[in-house]
């Protein structure tokens, strides 16, 4: 895959979940990692064991991955 931003080769990884799910959340609604678990965001990976793949641009240190599931 070609990074959308310098154009360079990325290259393919995975994300590993850990003992709490991984998600994206809006900047303002970022309540410190305790609290963040409550707020509603972007499921990237649900628990332990699960992982998802993504392209890494090493030049932009920039990840894309594709998101499984929607606010």
């Amino acid at each position: 895959m070609k990074c959308p931003y310098c154009n360079d080769d990325m290259m393919l990884g995975i994300i590993c979940g850990g003992k709490d799910s991984v998600k994206w959340i809006p900047k303002e609604k970022d309540k410190g990692a305790i609290l963040s678990s409550f707020v509603k965001g972007i499921t990237i990976l649900e628990w332990m064991d699960s992982k998802v793949e993504g392209h890494y641009c090493e030049k932009c240190k920039k990840i894309i991955i594709d998101v499984p599931k929607q606010l």
